[in-house]
């Protein structure tokens, strides 16, 4: 968790434009890095590392920062950010919405979609980069949330900067490893109970969605389970069903695979589940081929099942 700081006063003023491009680019992701000031810019980054979690605070000039689609096109690894203001105000465009963030509220964006920020004066943030494929979130439950106003000095969203914070204060302690992947973990759940705490209300099921959702939970041990299954349960068409799970953004095949992740998931996470093998943790959720079930694992979180169990 050392700590770097990259400050553009460091280095010759013909050189500052470069140099805080390539900053910005590295210690966060690809971006466009447009500064409004005519003059010389002027910013600094702090930037620590905790198992793979990001942490960056990062403070300039007038600018606009976008991300594009061939920069998206090209990412090796995608993101879930949250960007918590601490001086100035940003407009943060993303999936077709606009937020407005100033000082102590914040905003979520994803990196593997298109998104800008436009500052209207001089600028400080606090950053997390978090890697997505370590959250048990789907795909449609983050689209719900990107470029929405969170307010840090109220309900779940309160829980935010003084992690921030004492994280900050953390860095450059000597933390164990063990310590580390705690805290990772830590950051993850406070995501997850953002996004959660959003989605719900953003994004209302049919009524088909929601009773096919709750038999494919009640069954999701059966390794057979399948969408004609749902469907008779549901006394609906299968092809309906597909319609119906195509407008949610999802298929009904993925939905029962990502109930079978998310269970294993967290029970791989269980301590008093540590005695059972792996194996047989994927066919207490419809996985009984220990290969494809490690597989499935690895492509939806980006480690493997023992992996996970480890951290």
């Amino acid at each position: 968790m050392a700590l770097v700081t990259l400050d553009t006063t460091t280095v010759a003023e013909t050189d500052r434009l470069d140099f805080w491009r390539s900053t910005v680019c590295d210690q966060f992701v690809p971006l466009d890095v447009r500064p409004s000031t005519g003059g010389l810019v002027s910013g600094r980054v702090t930037a620590a590392s905790v198992a793979g979690t990001h942490l960056r605070r990062i403070a300039s000039v007038p600018h606009r920062f976008d991300r594009t689609v061939r920069q998206v096109r090209s990412a090796d690894e995608d993101f879930l950010q949250i960007a918590l203001a601490r001086r100035g105000r940003t407009l943060v465009v993303q999936d077709g919405r606009e937020a407005v963030i100033g000082p102590g509220e914040f905003v979520i964006y994803d990196s593997s979609r298109p998104f800008t920020f436009v500052t209207s004066d001089c600028f400080e943030y606090q950053v997390c980069l978090h890697p997505k494929g370590s959250l048990p979130l789907s795909a449609a439950e983050t689209a719900a949330v990107t470029a929405i106003t969170f307010d840090g000095r109220r309900g779940i969203g309160a829980m935010l900067p003084p992690l921030l914070s004492s994280l900050n204060r953390a860095i450059g302690d000597d933390v164990p490893e063990a310590a580390q992947e705690a805290v990772a973990r830590t950051i993850g759940d406070v995501f997850v109970a953002l996004v959660r705490s959003t989605v719900p209300a953003a994004v209302p099921e049919n009524l088909h969605v929601t009773r096919a959702r709750g038999f494919i939970r009640e069954h999701i041990a059966d390794r057979d389970l399948d969408p004609a299954g749902v469907a008779a349960a549901c006394a609906i068409s299968v092809s309906y069903l597909h319609k119906l799970f195509a407008e949610e953004g999802t298929t009904v095949a993925g939905a029962i695979r990502e109930e079978r992740l998310q269970g294993a998931w967290a029970d791989l996470r269980r301590p008093e589940l540590a005695h059972v093998g792996v194996g047989a943790i994927g066919a207490r959720w419809g996985m009984p081929d220990p290969a494809a079930f490690s597989r499935a694992f690895r492509t939806r979180f980006g480690r493997s099942p023992k992996a996970h169990r480890e951290s």
